[in-house]
């Protein structure tokens, strides 16, 4: 059995990823006409989502790359190997696309992508091509476009320019694609140079082609012939085709899958309807539909009946040995099959149709996508997923031979798992691997040929659309060819040979009305069915499971499962069905998974844990943070409060044996995630006499703002009496700030109490903000632009950034300068003077400083209204600080010889570098890490305010978004010489300059 690897985060508020999708699927009542007209419209807003980020990004490119906005050029981009065969640098995407456009009824846009085509594309390009691709895509794109063009000009009389251009453009692809035709057999090389044809060794050398690319010629060739009056392109198709007639196996009438186009021998002899062969089945069927040729006919009939016989086994379809047929030659299936049910809808044969269509959507299901090739136990066996429309085809065609609303409901499915997963800002992009669902830089043409094609004709009604389908058959691309064409000329041949008359031989073979509820009722868990079942004694349930527990541990790890800690803290939890140590035992596993899952689920849904706040006191002013709750302990209502002094545990994570356990007695103890479980640390303070306990995150930067509140787990044991919160860690750093300055403060837990509007309002601001910036971070990675706005004033100007601005000084540049109501202190003067200097100092004249630092100066320097402080208006903040250099600039005494602490000055504008840096070990370094440690300093000590002044500065510091450490070393130590700093003192400093980088 194949590794099966299922993923789930326990310990936070959302599950990842699902364990067998639906055990009992359950049939759907009808969806309403109203419901099935806006799943039409999405589909619609999909396709043009994905249309106009081809168009704005990558016209006239191939294709488009959705992650990287870009578009894909043949030798330009990264070669990907055989998969870029398909580019050619003419447009492909477009060219695919263009009868989509009129099935969507966007006749405008239409007009105006045939133009760009005639004007824009051409196939005189030294580039080796594969011949299927560019037959099917770029040769039908064409044919299809031409006839409807043609067709829209006298039935409505628009598009009276066009002279038939597209079909000239046609016929120079089908003369460029001739010269592969050259061969001994007469079936078609697997490539040709568009512009050399087969000029060159390694194409003359090549010998090799699919059986599927040899014979899935005949629809356009011949398409092209009855159009331009020329027959030698249906000549050589139909040729190849009566070739590869000849190299079936004569007794059991299967084709292999490679062949050899000179000596017509098979070089691969396994037989199935998958990749490699699906379309020549397809391409007998429908040559007979378009051309009405009975050979082709009774070819089909004979290679289906031999694929009933030895690859269909009940829903499933196994490759065989052509020549072994009773032998199956591997044991998975691949996406490509999923045309099969849409075949036997034009076949008529119904009811293999809807059990083999049945699999496919639980293996779907469960896995989100079709994976490119799954095993016969529907594990994963090749877990990429380009988006490929062969199973929304089948759906669209069962859809409209049955009326069932079930397929609706396919659809639908399929619809949401592209829009959750698939959509990225610039398109859709591929899954790369269902079980990760990581995303691929690429979006094939046929995804808005035929994909969202398909999806959107399922949810359309007839009227809705403005052409009649019945006139037409779709090709294996998804391009309309009217059934008219068999007119065209009377080549319908009828050999001794190739007829057989029977009974049944032109009739479909279900002479009875088909319900398919009823077909599909024994297959409901056929997939779903492969989960585990409650036959034998559990050793382990994920409610009795606890961390702490070492045979736990042991009992998960012979299960498959094994337990890895994340960088922010949650636990993941990985199962292999393979790493078992039985079978039985990975069973157990998938099922310890699954209620693993069902646990966090129901943990998440769990409201009685109110959020709690810690309240505490710093320079007189009372500061409320907000804390996420616990599932354990007691949890704090109303009125109720826990008020006492703190301690810091030692060690600091508190999952060893504690120090110092006298003095934690009537104290809330402090301690750091990780290492252990939150219930365990709260049970060991509890344990010494703690009455509350705070727990603060181990992960640089976060907070409450920026990160998802949740309520810490616990392992199903109710004996932690005491509240237990946690705080992030820009949160904590403000609480521990303060008991650095007081460690005798009070600190208070309790319910967090919502501010109603005010808190409402601030949120949407804040992700108001945060869209803002992702904006522009898009902007600056994607245009190179890192400064959206400039404020200038007198000689000065402000670039504005996303986290920075900078201030450049342009001499000759001087104007007027207003003196507003600032605090003016000598401590500001001299801080103005340094920023100041730093601007005429430096080479370029420019200082850059960081949003958080400008904000900081405004809300506790200016004396702008307290309302005008609020709101984050960063070009009024820069104008003021313009401003206030502009003042200091007028000042004769500006430019006296800098003062030693232009050097801290300096560090600020260059912090971004600092921070980059791994090895301090030079002595400029531990320099730069000591000045940039003063300044912080300085923020608390050296700036001499008035006593209120300090306050807010400090309430300001501590409040801003991105928050500042500010050190606390002793004064005496600011008279010691560097010499004399010991490695401890060096390390403390630099441990606390890294910190205040990254929080700066």
């Amino acid at each position: 059995m194949s590794a099966s690897e299922v993923l789930v985060r326990v310990f936070c508020v959302s599950v990842l990823v699902g364990f067998c999708a639906q055990c009992r699927p359950e049939e759907n009542s009808p969806m309403t006409r109203a419901e099935r007209h806006r799943l039409r419209e999405e589909t619609r807003d999909m396709f043009y989502h994905a249309y106009r980020a081809y168009m704005e990004n990558a016209y006239p490119a191939d294709e488009l790359m959705p992650l990287s906005c870009k578009g894909r050029y043949r030798g330009l981009t990264p070669n990907r190997g055989d998969i870029d065969d398909c580019l050619g640098n003419f447009s492909l995407t477009l060219i695919d696309t263009l009868d989509s456009l009129v099935v969507l009824g966007d006749l405008e846009e239409f007009e105006h992508a045939v133009k760009l085509v005639i004007k824009d594309v051409s196939f005189d390009n030294d580039v080796v091509v594969s011949v299927f691709e560019t037959n099917i895509r770029v040769l039908g794109g064409l044919l299809s476009a031409h006839i409807l063009a043609d067709y829209l000009q006298q039935r409505d009389g628009i598009m009276a320019w066009y002279k038939g251009e597209l079909l000239n453009m046609a016929k120079d692809v089908g003369y460029r694609l001739l010269p592969a035709f050259n061969t001994t057999t007469g079936i078609p090389h697997s490539r040709v140079n568009m512009k050399y044809g087969l000029k060159s060794d390694r194409l003359e050398s090549a010998r090799e082609t699919c059986t599927a690319c040899a014979g899935s010629m005949i629809l356009e060739m011949a398409a092209l012939s009855r159009l331009t009056g020329e027959p030698i392109f249906e000549e050589k198709a139909h040729k190849a085709m009566d070739e590869l007639w000849k190299m079936r196996h004569r007794s059991s009438d299967l084709m292999g899958t490679v062949l050899n186009v000179h000596s017509g021998d098979w070089v691969r002899r396994d037989s199935g309807v998958g990749a490699g062969i699906d379309s020549y089945y397809e391409y007998c069927l429908k040559a007979y539909i378009l051309l009405g040729d009975n050979k082709y006919l009774h070819r089909f009939n004979r290679h289906y009946n031999a694929v009933m016989k030895y690859i269909s086994q009940g829903p499933m379809l196994l490759d065989v040995h052509m020549h072994r047929p009773h032998t199956n030659s591997r044991n998975y299936m691949d996406a490509l099959l999923a045309f099969w049910p849409g075949l036997q809808v034009l076949k008529g044969d119904l009811k293999p149709a809807v059990e083999t269509h049945e699999m496919l959507y639980q293996v779907m299901q469960r896995h989100t996508f079709i994976p490119e090739a799954f095993t016969t136990d529907f594990q994963v066996h090749w877990g990429n997923h380009p988006l490929r429309p062969e199973f929304l085809e089948s759906t669209y065609f069962l859809y409209g031979a049955t009326n069932d609303p079930y397929y609706l409901e396919v659809g639908r499915t399929v619809l949401n798992s592209l829009q959750k997963y698939a959509r990225v800002p610039c398109g859709y992009a591929a899954v790369n691997d269902v079980r990760t669902r990581k995303q691929e830089d690429r979006m094939d043409s046929f995804v808005l040929s035929e994909t969202l094609k398909y999806l959107y004709l399922l949810f359309a009604d007839k009227e809705d659309l403005i052409l009649n389908l019945d006139e037409f058959i779709f090709t294996t691309e998804g391009h309309l060819l009217p059934l008219s064409l068999a007119g065209y000329n009377g080549n319908k041949t009828v050999t001794d040979l190739d007829v057989e008359e029977g009974e049944f031989a032109r009739i479909c073979p279900n002479t009875l009305q088909l319900f398919p509820e009823t077909v599909r009722k024994p297959l409901q868990n056929m997939v779903d069915g492969m989960c585990p079942k409650r036959n034998t004694k559990r050793r382990l349930t994920a409610t009795e499971f606890s961390a702490s527990n070492i045979n736990h541990l042991k009992m998960i790890k012979d299960m498959g499962i094994n337990i890895i800690a994340l960088s922010d803290g949650r636990v993941q939890l990985l199962h292999t069905f393979s790493s078992a140590r039985s079978s039985a035992d990975a069973e157990e596993g998938l099922l310890f998974m699954q209620e693993m899952m069902e646990l966090s689920k129901l943990q998440t849904q769990q409201l009685d844990a109110s959020p709690q706040s810690v309240t505490f006191t710093i320079k007189d002013q009372i500061l409320t943070v907000q804390a996420c709750p616990s599932q354990f302990g007691r949890n704090l209502q109303g009125e109720q409060k826990v008020t006492a002094r703190t301690m810091i545990i030692h060690p600091f994570r508190a999952c060893s044996d504690l120090v110092q356990t006298e003095v934690i007695k009537g104290k809330i103890a402090i301690m750091e995630r990780g290492d252990c479980m939150f219930v365990d640390k709260a049970r060991k303070v509890q344990k010494h006499g703690a009455v509350g306990a705070i727990i603060i995150d181990n992960t640089p930067g976060s907070s409450a703002a920026t990160s998802p509140m949740f309520s810490m787990s616990g392992d199903g044991t109710d004996d932690v009496t005491i509240p237990t919160v946690f705080l992030f860690a820009q949160d904590a750093s403000k609480l521990l700030f303060a008991l650095s300055r007081d460690p005798s403060i009070e600190v208070t837990i309790g319910e967090y109490k919502n501010e109603g509007e005010t808190w409402a309002h601030s949120e949407e601001e804040s992700m108001f903000h945060k869209l803002k910036v992702s904006v522009q971070e898009f902007l600056n990675k994607h245009t190179g632009i890192a400064f959206s706005k400039s404020v200038k004033v007198g000689s000065f100007k402000a670039s504005l950034g996303s986290d920075k601005i900078r201030i450049t000084y342009e001499e000759g540049e001087e104007g007027k300068v207003s003196v507003g109501d600032t605090v003016t202190t000598p401590q500001w003067v001299q801080v103005r003077k340094d920023l100041l200097k730093s601007i005429m100092t430096s080479e370029s004249k420019e200082l850059y400083v960081p949003l958080n630092i400008l904000r900081i100066y405004y809300q506790t320097l200016s004396d702008d209204p307290m309302e005008d402080k609020r709101v984050q208006d960063t070009v009024k903040q820069a104008e003021w600080l313009l401003n206030q250099l502009s003042i200091e600039l007028a000042n004769k005494d500006a430019l006296i010889k800098p003062e030693e602490n232009v050097k801290v000055l300096s560090v600020l504008t260059d912090f971004s570098q600092l921070a980059g840096k791994d090895d301090f070990s030079d002595l400029e370094d531990k320099e730069t890490l000591k000045a940039l440690n003063s300044i912080l300093e300085s923020v608390a000590k050296d700036v001499k305010f008035k006593k209120e002044h300090l306050g807010a500065v400090m309430k300001k510091l501590q409040e801003a978004d991105d928050e500042l450490v500010v050190s606390d070393v002793k004064p005496k130590d600011k008279d010691r010489d560097t010499s004399e700093i010991n490695n401890s003192d060096s390390e403390h400093i630099q441990t606390k300059i890294n910190h205040a980088v990254d929080e700066l």
